[in-house]
C-alpha cells in the first residue's frame, strides 16, 4: 500500500466541537439595474458603517409620504 490519500491521524475537526453562533450578517439577493444598485450600494455603508438612526428617521418620514 502506497499511503496516499485517505484519511489521516489527527487530522480535521476534534470530535464533539462545534462552532459558537454566528453573529454575521445573512446573506441576501437582490436584482437591480445598474443605477439603481449604485443607490443600493451608498445606503447601504450608510446603514453598515455610518448613522443607523438617522437612516430609520429618513425611512420613517418617506413611508409618511406615500
Amino acid at each position: 500500500m502506497s499511503g496516499w490519500g485517505g484519511k489521516r491521524t489527527g487530522a480535521g475537526r476534534p470530535k464533539g466541537t462545534f462552532k459558537a453562533e454566528s453573529n454575521q450578517r445573512a446573506h441576501r439577493q437582490l436584482r437591480a439595474f445598474d443605477d439603481e444598485w449604485d443607490i443600493i450600494q451608498r445606503l447601504a455603508r450608510i446603514v453598515k458603517y455610518g448613522d443607523r438612526e438617522a437612516c430609520e428617521k429618513f425611512l420613517a418620514r418617506m413611508k409618511k409620504t406615500e
